[in-house]
């Protein structure tokens, strides 16, 4: 079962790089992730905090079992 999350943790990754890229090279019709949350932080701040608690949330979701159980 480990395979089916690397393998979507793959396509995550690639489609995230393909975005990227892509927004590199057309700096006048797409954002990059960082100018997306440039912009959306500077209109609505409190949205980097949330951001930051729900990756919180997230990593401690996936990783708390394991330094519990080890």
């Amino acid at each position: 079962m480990a395979w089916m999350w690397i393998v979507w943790l793959a396509v995550a990754v690639g489609l995230f790089a393909v975005f990227e890229r892509y927004a590199i090279n057309h700096r006048d019709r797409q954002w990059t992730l960082s100018e997306t949350m440039a912009h959306v932080g500077s209109k609505w701040p409190l949205s980097i905090g949330l951001f930051g608690l729900f990756l919180g949330i997230l990593l401690g979701h996936f990783y708390w079992p394991v330094t519990v159980v080890h």
